[in-house]
């Protein structure tokens, strides 16, 4: 029998409100049998009063009283009145009085108490229910056995307890794709049959496993087969589960069937030594297809932590580590994905060596830009339909849980018996071996007999090859280090913050409110990796898709980031796979973004810091004229231009003479360059040619009288300095017309005569004003988008202006 707190009463939610007690009918004190009379009241209603509708008299109701008797709905001691007569009862949450029960069913299991063994599945006319008791279904292995909230409360503080005197936590750890990677392809054995396979050795240390599963024949005709699991365990898995078992208790939950999930328990974990019988399934998790911490911990989740290569199935918890996918599996994905909500796929963060040969089902949300600027129009597939679509419709239209798992169940089928009779594994390595035999080709031709690694060469120069070259999978990961790291790290800081509250108030006087919780703790440390970054994706976001629902959008902000949809202003860093989309190009003119790859962010993520983005910078386009990003600038900005090679600005203006240049073409491309901006940016750019124009027309005196000797045609005479000036002038501006750049070997003897440029004070003074006022400008946020109003263009639009003027 439990030793529970006094069961309170309610009036039935029947009751016709409000009521006055006039009688008790049992003492305190007093036994009380099931179903017995313990107090009466009287309440009141509206009645239809009896008329002559003859005579025309309409309906009439009346207030009646009432009288009523409440029956106990249960068997005890009545232990306490909170009424006496004549109180009146307005509310249905009053207890108005208490009974103590030899035993309140707080663990049932399959319609009877467990602990007195009392039917508790019954339902009579009190409307009281013995089973409305015990909701909570606690244990890994049985939605059978049901405990109420106190008893869960009871139970969580005993665990608690016990984990806070062994210094642990509790880790829920997903199986599919985060600690191991399974298939059905037949091709896995025959590989590992044949040493000389260059798959060989990925493959060697595959375990399997048969199950007995319910597949569907033709017709949807519910048939039993045999499958054969391969199962490769993610590298270091062993030392990892060794490492965290000292630091966490770990819970195994799986959306897999229990006959799976128990099978993958038995080897990864054939001791039961990390996890034992704390194994959860989708047989009994009690959703479709969510995953729900208050299955296991219905009471309180402040020290569990959750490892699992999905977020979505999460609802993306706060004590959710996202891990990078395992697919050692080239192309297989996850075998149990039909029993899951369809994903919103993103790149993996590594290029798959045959790539090019193997098609990505998920399509981008941006096209690459062709030669000619021009973004291309994606097409509709019309060919392929989600694999969840069926699925999807059937929650939508809210079919019960057992037509939802035929769906599942047959879709998984489906899946799994393409995968057996298709072989995805060696058509993929089949492929690699043609691409390979092609470059070959390529490379080689019949007068040739130079031998190549993965083949030898005849007498005759005819090349021999081996019958398999690159291998098809890899076995890198290295995913369970940076894991291994970061759960340790949340363990420490658990515990540093726990120390500090025993230190202050005592170990015994500290409550379940008072402990530190996983789920404040975790998105604290994370959020510090990206907490300073405004990011936009460009050709990464699965097509199709809103920016919120995107996985990987989801996954950046936990870790702190800002993800935003257009090139604003505030935009830190574009991610990218590519450099040849519309976002990405319009990036490069910005030297305050920084344009990496997706493989940064992965890096960032997996160790739980910024990396530093040097190595990760995607190139440029070839033949781009696109700014020089912000850190090369400095760097180029502290060469001195007399020493930059390969730019011999002296020819250049004696080219100019020999009449080696195109008058027509050189107007054209300056009337071109003067009035190219942003069209975001277009007010500013009126105004920066305004400012030209003034240049031109408030130059110094000298200046002036110098214009109006160039305009004159009929002069003989041009003075010595101004020519000299008119030179040096164009020569500079000639490095750089309309994004064209013109070279030539400097004449040996200028080498060290180079001279400088004759802007009058005038002219100095203004282009200071200029610069401060762009960068006046880039400091509140207000000229983030437009290239022109960096320093370097600030420039460039100077030199064209007094080349416009001096030529013109």
């Amino acid at each position: 029998m439990d030793q529970s707190e006094p069961t309170p009463l309610r009036f039935p939610s029947s009751t016709l409100f409000p009521v006055i007690v006039t009688a008790l009918l049992v003492d305190e004190t007093s036994a009380v049998d099931k179903h017995m009379p313990i107090l009466r009241y009287k309440y009141w209603n509206m009645v239809d009063v009896p008329v002559n509708e003859a005579n025309g008299e309409l309906p009439k109701k009346v207030e009646e009283e009432f009288f009523g008797t409440f029956e106990s709905p249960i068997k005890g001691e009545l232990k306490e009145w909170n009424v006496t007569i004549g109180s009146e009862i307005s509310d249905p949450n009053f207890v108005f009085a208490r009974i103590l029960e030899p035993c309140t069913h707080s663990v049932q299991y399959a319609g009877l108490c467990a602990l007195c063994g009392a039917k508790v599945d019954e339902v009579d006319y009190t409307e009281f229910s013995n089973q409305d008791r015990a909701p909570i279904a606690m244990s890994h292995d049985s939605t059978g056995l049901k405990v109420s909230f106190d008893e869960a409360q009871r139970m969580e503080k005993s665990s608690s307890s016990q984990l806070l005197k062994n210094r642990k936590l509790i880790l829920v750890v997903d199986l599919d794709q985060t600690v191991i990677h399974a298939a059905v392809d037949p091709t896995i054995e025959k590989w590992q049959s044949d040493p000389s396979n260059p798959n060989y050795e990925a493959v060697k240390d595959v375990q399997s496993f048969v199950l007995l599963e319910e597949g569907y024949g033709p017709g949807k005709v519910p048939v039993q087969t045999h499958t054969r699991y391969y199962v490769k365990l993610r590298p270091g898995l062993k030392e990892f589960f060794e490492q965290i078992h000292n630091l966490y208790e770990m819970h195994v939950y799986t959306m897999a069937t229990r006959a799976y999930a128990v099978a993958i328990a038995k080897i990864i974990d054939p001791e039961g030594k990390y996890f034992g019988d704390r194994i959860l399934s989708r047989d009994e998790s009690g959703s479709m297809a969510q995953k729900s911490l208050k299955r296991l911990f219905p009471v309180s989740t402040a020290m569990v932590a959750i490892i699992d290569d999905r977020g979505d199935v999460w609802k993306w918890s706060p004590n959710l580590i996202k891990v990078v996918p395992y697919s050692f599996f080239v192309g297989i994905g996850d075998i149990n994905s039909s029993f899951l909500p369809q994903q919103n796929l993103t790149p993996p963060p590594d290029s798959v060596s045959i790539e090019a040969v193997v098609k990505d089902d998920a399509k981008v949300e941006e096209l690459p830009v062709d030669a000619d600027g021009k973004v291309e129009e994606p097409k509709e597939d019309t060919e392929t339909l989600p694999i969840h679509i069926e699925y999807q419709a059937a929650e939508e239209e809210g079919v019960d849980s057992e037509e939802l798992l035929a769906i599942q169940s047959f879709e998984r089928s489906q899946l799994i018996e393409s995968q057996k009779h298709e072989s995805p594994l060696a058509k993929q390595q089949e492929l690699i071996e043609q691409e390979e035999e092609k470059e070959e080709q390529k490379e080689h031709t019949p007068e040739e007999e130079t031998p190549v690694s993965n083949g030898t060469s005849d007498s005759n120069g005819t090349l021999e090859h081996k019958p398999y070259h690159r291998k098809l999978l890899h076995d890198d990961d290295t995913e369970l280090v940076n894991l291994n790291h970061a759960l340790t790290s949340v363990h420490d800081e658990y515990y540093k913050e726990y120390d500090k509250l025993v230190s202050k108030k005592g170990a015994d006087t500290l409550t379940e409110q008072d402990l530190p919780d996983i789920g404040v703790i975790m998105p604290r440390m994370k959020r510090r990796v990206f907490h300073d970054c405004v990011i936009l994706f460009s050709g990464v976001l699965p097509l199709g898709v809103a920016l919120d629902q995107a996985d990987i959008v989801q996954w950046v902000r936990s870790f702190g980031a800002i993800v935003v949809a257009e090139l604003i202003d505030t935009v830190t860093h574009v991610i990218a796979v590519k450099n040849g989309t519309a976002k990405v190009r319009r990036a490069f003119e910005r030297p305050d973004v920084k344009v990496v790859h997706l493989k940064w962010l992965y890096e960032c993520i997996a160790h739980w810091k910024r990396v530093p983005e040097e190595n990760f910078y995607l190139e440029r386009p070839e033949g781009s004229d696109m700014p020089i990003p912000e850190d090369e600038r400095a760097k180029k900005a502290a060469v001195n231009d007399d020493n930059v090679e390969d730019i011999d600005t002296d020819s250049f203006v004696l080219s100019l003479n020999d009449g080696k240049i195109d008058w027509n073409e050189i107007n054209k491309e300056l009337d071109e360059f003067m009035n190219s901006s942003d069209e975001e940016d277009s007010n500013e750019d009126e105004d920066s040619n305004d400012d030209n124009d003034s240049d031109d027309d408030d130059d110094d005196e000298d200046d002036d009288d110098d214009d109006d000797d160039d305009d004159d045609d009929d002069d003989d005479d041009e003075d010595e300095d101004e020519e000299e000036e008119e030179q040096q002038t164009a020569s500079r501006a000639g490095k750089t017309i309309a994004g064209k750049t013109i070279s030539s070997k400097r004449p040996p003897d200028e080498q060290d005569g180079s001279k400088k440029r004759a802007f009058s004070d005038e002219d100095s003074d203004e282009s200071s004003k200029r610069s401060k006022q762009t960068h006046d400008l880039e400091q509140n946020g207000n000229a983030g988008n437009n290239s022109n109003d960096d320093d370097d263009d600030d420039d460039d639009d100077e030199f064209a202006a007094e080349l416009e003027k001096d030529l013109l």
